[in-house]
């Protein structure tokens, strides 16, 4: 309430000071008064900004009590899992969704292929497998990653289960044919056409 009394007041005493105060021919008592009430003005609002500041304060960092266990209208406290990172689930749970690996390693023996481990960023609820295909073309390696059921079919597609380890989800691709005698293999995302980056090591 008091707010808006110093608002309206702003509002209606201001023009008419600047007026006593700057108006020709005005007396010299008046401007002494259009003066005094402007500063009273600006008085009033900052010692309302120093009373109102703490009592926000205090409202902001007082804790509301929390209901207590049982007690009407109280929700109840479940502890969450000590590991609340994507873990895979069900096959059956998995919405259908195209993954987009961020890194790829390539299990070669000299310059024969045997096998491809695929990386992606792993969701809350991952799947438990994932459906991938395989086309090469020379050194290029053409691959289609999924979850859930594939929107089409890829000639090849298998489905392998998902590993997660923290963020990352990942799968090991064995292949039954390894692919042999190219001296460099360019790994490639088969939805956008993108490269999918390497990664060496384990």
């Amino acid at each position: 309430m008091l707010a808006i009394l110093l608002g309206l007041s702003w509002l209606v005493l201001t023009p008419v000071c600047v007026w006593l105060l700057f108006g020709r021919h005005r007396a010299a008592s008046l401007r002494v008064l259009a003066g005094v009430t402007l500063t009273g003005l600006q008085a009033a609002t900052m010692a309302y900004g120093f009373i109102e500041e703490p009592l926000t304060r205090e409202a902001v960092l007082t804790p509301r009590p929390a209901a207590r266990a049982g007690a009407p209208g109280a929700l109840p406290v479940l502890p969450l899992p000590p590991a609340a990172a994507a873990q895979p689930s069900a096959g059956d749970d998995c919405a259908s969704r195209m993954l987009a690996p961020e890194a790829v390693r390539l299990s070669l023996r000299g310059r024969v292929l045997h096998g491809i481990t695929l990386y992606w960023p792993a969701s809350f609820a991952e799947c438990g497998t994932a459906a991938v295909a395989l086309h090469h073309d020379g050194g290029r390696l053409r691959l289609w990653l999924h979850e859930g059921t594939p929107s089409r079919y890829h000639e090849g597609l298998q489905t392998v289960p998902v590993h997660v380890n923290g963020g990352t989800a990942s799968l090991d691709l064995r292949l039954t044919q390894p692919i042999r005698h190219h001296r460099r293999y360019v790994a490639i995302n088969g939805h956008t056409g993108r490269r999918i980056p390497q990664r060496h090591g384990a």
